[in-house]
């Protein structure tokens, strides 16, 4: 496995005329060597490979990464250890991850190097195809959120706040074996739902409301992403009605996700649907993302995105519609993308649930 993300890694560099990289984000670190520490470097050449880190971290790093890099200890000078590695490779032009790389450090390494040209490159699509294990870690993640979520529903009730539903969930998800939540839980009742990003406040749940909750767990490094809108006590017609609204704009999303698709396209199917309905105009931001050892990775399903979608991507299929004001309602599902649509990874029910 490791062997071969290194091989595609240096096929990234032909295809990009460089034959160097240096790799900083945790992330990458972890995906191109298996190293989970907390500081390090990677710098890749064509032929040689050398992990970079600290004193803290050089046995977890020759544990974790020592059967494919040299390791060695920077001892606090990270930029010219950097230096020392790509000019001994002798590189010539070197890639850098474009959101990653500090000025600070980028001048110290431009400084230090003989003769190097820099280009800054995005590497997220190097880990958009996930493979089979980290389609099992996702699963299980995701598994593990659905559980946890099944164990709060008895607590959803009025005179609750945001805050304690948030923080049993987040409790629930540990003690089943998360390593830590996937991002910030959103927990956001009544009006506040109608925010997408309303994390969890000190608002108490009142009889009537819908309460949104986004969230997550994480297995191996691996993130899940789920998003369920319930009512606290008995929905009134509107609120089914603009319910079924959106669970069918996220059925219509699903049907639409295929290898070959393309992840504007997806995207539009549902806006138009939204738009016959009249309701376009609540529809505030991207249809789904991509997760992975990030909550947040490529591929994007937006008015914007570029690309098709391929077998063994991971994305989610979240649209919302939200009235300022009143409030607010997301169904989010994590699929795997498979051959003939794709396998829904979050099992939770979607009909809308009436906690009486």
């Amino acid at each position: 496995m490791m062997e071969e993300r290194i091989s595609r890694l240096r096929q990234f560099l032909h295809e990009h005329t460089a034959d160097g990289i240096i790799i900083l984000q945790p992330e990458n670190l972890r995906y191109f060597s298996g190293f989970t520490g907390g500081e390090g470097a990677l710098v890749v050449s064509l032929s040689d490979a050398v992990l970079w880190t600290d004193s803290r971290y050089t046995e977890q790093a020759a544990l974790q990464s020592g059967q494919w890099y040299a390791v060695k200890n920077h001892e606090g000078k990270l930029a010219g250890s950097i230096c020392d590695s790509l000019n001994g490779m002798g590189v010539q032009a070197v890639l850098y991850e474009r959101d990653f790389l500090t000025h600070s450090l980028y001048e110290a390494i431009s400084s230090g190097l003989e003769e190097c040209c820099f280009s800054a490159q995005d590497l997220s699509q190097l880990r958009a195809v996930k493979e089979p294990y980290e389609l099992t870690a996702t699963r299980r993640a995701s598994e593990i959120a659905d559980q946890a979520f099944a164990q709060l529903l008895p607590y959803i009730r009025p005179g609750v706040t945001e805050r304690e539903l948030a923080a049993r969930l987040e409790s629930a998800m540990l003690l089943l074996g998360s390593e830590e939540r996937s991002f910030a839980t959103i927990v956001a009742s009544g009006r506040r739902s109608a925010m997408p990003h309303g994390t969890a406040s000190g608002k108490v749940v009142e009889a009537g409301d819908f309460v949104t909750f986004d969230f997550g767990a994480v297995w191996e490094g691996y993130h899940s992403d789920m998003t369920r809108t319930v009512v606290v006590g008995k929905a009134s017609p509107e609120q089914k009605e603009f319910y079924q609204t959106v669970l069918e704009g996220q059925l219509l999303g699903l049907g639409a996700v295929r290898v070959g698709a393309s992840c504007r396209d997806i995207d539009a199917a549902v806006r138009q649907y939204f738009s016959e309905r009249g309701a376009d105009q609540y529809f505030t931001h991207a249809l789904g993302h991509g997760t992975g050892l990030e909550i947040h990775e490529q591929p994007v399903l937006s008015p914007r995105a570029a690309g098709t979608l391929q077998e063994n991507m991971i994305v989610t299929v979240e649209p919302g519609l939200y009235i300022e004001g009143k409030y607010g309602v997301r169904i989010e599902d994590s699929v795997a993308v498979t051959a003939d649509g794709c396998e829904i990874l979050t099992k939770t029910s979607k009909e809308l649930m009436e906690l009486l």
